[in-house]
């Protein structure tokens, strides 16, 4: 691996992991523009991005399954789920209640976790945080995230990698 080729790698994998924390940093516009530029090469920005993100989502699914015992988060529950709930709210809570309850079978949450990270329906952002309030392991999790998105972003920069020679 040449430094130029390391240090795409490395770009990659950093805003791969801001991508999949702060929603509004965009790893898709990244990958396109720097295939469309012609500055990196696909194999690295592809691998690196799909690895920060996979990262990424991996502290999001760590934050929910772990963020419990923080003594923060206690206090605030306490307050929360003393509050009185309304209709709307009773119809989330048993909407996220249906999805906790796919995302954490086994028979649906890997499949669920796998086409989220690949095609992004439903937002992987949103199942990450679901299958970290499940039982799911983290190795399956992490293992159908990155192949996941290592696979979204191949396709992506290959494809964008062809817009280069549109004349």
């Amino acid at each position: 691996m040449t430094p130029h080729e390391l240090a795409e790698l490395v770009t990659s994998l950093a805003l791969g992991i801001v991508s999949a924390i702060v929603p509004v940093v965009n790893a898709e516009t990244y990958v396109v523009a720097s295939q469309v530029s012609a500055l990196a090469g696909p194999v690295p920005v592809a691998v690196g991005v799909g690895i920060g993100q996979s990262f990424g989502k991996l502290l999001l699914f760590l934050g929910v399954r772990r963020g419990r015992d923080f003594p923060f988060v206690q206090r605030h529950r306490g307050k929360i789920s003393s509050a009185e709930t309304g209709p709307m709210r009773q119809r989330l809570r048993a909407f996220v209640r249906t999805l906790l309850n796919l995302v954490g079978t086994k028979r649906w949450g890997l499949p669920i976790t796998f086409v989220a990270a690949v095609l992004g329906v439903p937002p992987l952002y949103a199942v990450a945080l679901l299958a970290g309030a499940t039982r799911m392991r983290i190795g399956w999790f992490y293992l159908a995230v990155v192949v996941g998105r290592v696979l979204r972003f191949v396709a992506v920069a290959t494809g964008a990698g062809s817009l280069t020679f549109w004349d």
